[in-house]
């Protein structure tokens, strides 16, 4: 199905769902779509028509302790960030 202004559309990258506000097309024939949801314009090739917006649960589940964890990970991560700057030595 061609993608044109007003289609449905998934971005294959992130899945990021919107409308087509605009299609452009460039001097050397490449095609770009800019989407409701960011106002950022997306290579065609990178987006597929949907027929609906998918729902929350069909983009995966996620329990509180899945969310609990995923926080846990991420301040262990920026710990480890701030220990490595703690340690770097700057030249002077």
């Amino acid at each position: 199905m061609e993608i044109a202004e007003g289609s449905l559309v998934r971005y294959n990258g992130t899945g990021t769902v919107g409308v087509v506000k605009v299609v452009k097309e460039e001097d050397d024939g490449q095609k770009w779509a800019m989407l409701d949801s960011t106002q950022l314009f997306y290579h065609i090739s990178t987006l597929e028509v949907i027929e609906r917006v998918p729902e929350r649960k069909e983009l995966g589940p996620m329990s509180m302790d899945d969310l609990k964890e995923k926080l846990k990970a991420k301040e262990r991560m920026m710990e480890e960030v701030k220990m490595q700057d703690d340690n770097l030595e700057t030249g002077g």
